[in-house]
């Protein structure tokens, strides 16, 4: 039966993976003409209950074939009202308008990632008023208890290393390209997914296709996809870093002879005079800020570099684009993206200057920065009094009511203790 189901994966604008299923007659010929109908106001920030007939549709003609993997079929889709129109607030129709904008100012934005992620074994959760527990084992190839040496790029054990040649298969079968994939420095069994550049609002499609697709593939071979930002104590967390190049024509106006130009400078400085509200769309969680701590690679401070995987924006040495290591998988893709191109954007058109690049080890010299926020509510309150640079094409409404939506997240985590509280409290349990 999933054989001849047809999944349309979307986000809302917190950036929740969700998904409708509708019955197909094997792999659809064409995606046109297909809708599926939604309760908005069961979708926070989408309609009234006396308004909410709302409905999704394809908007890419990508399809990820999954039926061996008893997953069916799977593409992205956008939230469109009653006569068809794109909602407002739909994240993949303001990530489409971003390069719209781009594109009228004659530019043209390549975009790639990193996506990294944990494979463990069985996973299980639980939280309420009379019980809460969380379980997650490791999978073979994972060191639990003592840190060890780093695993990076490291041999992958055999079972992991099937159930990922599948992965590969999978996305690069369906249009997704894979730059490449390899072990990461967690000690638990963390790997770095790397998605080919493409344009941005392609991207968010892949990114949202692939954590699927991974994390269906995974549980046929026995393993679990945990893309949380820092699933584990002193253990490295998990990015979304995000690889960004502009064009004009053949030209990447952010290099000239492997050297980075104004326009590149610019771009990062924009990002850099942006970075504390970025936060709220890069890294909307309250366990985002878990994994943005010294000592495991992750971006602290606000600063860029050369080389340098110690700063928030890093430039390679081999040139070709700038990646922002800021983000992490709990943020929405189109939304995250737009956010980092308004920014950078901002930068280019007010010629920021984001000063001398960092070639030091930012942790070691850390009072030479500002530091990036140390919550989400800090990141939202960071929003609230910066957001000019992303309208108009972020609706002045949705964001207020997503930094409403994210206070009230980041409050209501507060008064939920933790497995932290009871170690740090053990003489009083």
């Amino acid at each position: 039966m999933t054989g001849n189901v047809l999944h349309i994966l979307f986000t809302d604008i917190a950036g929740v993976h969700r998904q409708v299923s509708i019955a197909v007659d094997g792999v659809p010929e064409t995606l046109e003409g297909i809708r599926a109908g939604i309760d908005g106001s069961s979708i926070p920030g989408y309609g009234r209950i006396e308004r909410s007939d709302l409905f999704v549709e394809p908007a890419s003609s990508t399809i990820v074939d999954l039926s061996s993997f008893n997953g069916g079929y799977m593409t992205t889709g956008r939230i469109v009202t009653h006569t068809g129109e794109p909602h407002p607030w739909d994240p993949r129709s303001i990530a489409g308008k971003t390069v719209e904008k781009a594109w009228e100012n004659g530019y043209v934005f390549r975009a790639g990632c990193e996506l990294e992620f944990y494979i463990t074994g069985k996973v299980g959760f639980y939280l309420g008023r009379r019980r809460q527990g969380l379980l997650v084992s490791a999978s073979k190839g994972g060191v639990a208890g003592q840190v060890v040496k780093s695993h990076y790029v490291s041999e992958i054990p055999l079972e992991v290393e099937e159930a990922l040649s599948d992965v590969i298969r999978v996305l690069g079968n369906n249009g997704i390209s894979v730059s490449k994939i390899h072990r990461e420095n967690g000690f638990l069994n963390q790997y770095e997914l790397s998605l080919s550049h493409r344009d941005p609002l392609g991207l968010g499609d892949s990114i949202l296709l692939s954590v699927a697709s991974v994390k269906r593939v995974l549980n046929t071979h026995g393993f679990n996809g945990v893309f949380m930002p820092k699933p584990f104590a002193d253990d490295y967390g998990s990015g979304l870093h995000i690889h960004v190049s502009m064009w004009i024509g053949d030209r990447n106006i952010f290099f000239d002879g492997g050297e980075l130009t104004d326009a590149g400078r610019y771009f990062i400085g924009g990002i850099l005079d942006h970075a504390r509200s970025l936060t709220a769309f890069t890294n909307p969680s309250v366990n985002s800020f878990r994994r943005l701590i010294e000592g495991f690679e992750a971006p602290v401070y606000i600063s860029w570099g050369i080389g340098n995987r110690s700063t928030m924006v890093r430039v390679p040495l081999n040139g070709g684009r700038i990646e922002v290591r800021t983000p992490d998988a709990s943020m929405n893709p189109y939304l995250g993206i737009s956010a980092i191109l308004l920014a950078g954007l901002d930068g280019l058109r007010k010629k920021t200057d984001p000063g001398s690049p960092v070639d030091y080890n930012m942790y070691d010299k850390p009072s030479t920065s500002s530091r990036l926020p140390r919550s989400l509510e800090e990141a939202v309150e960071s929003l609230l009094s910066d957001h000019e640079y992303l309208k108009p094409l972020f609706p002045r409404d949705m964001l207020e009511y997503y930094a409403e939506l994210k206070l009230r997240e980041a409050r209501r985590n507060r008064s939920i203790p933790s497995v932290a509280d009871y170690v740090d409290l053990e003489h009083l349990v």
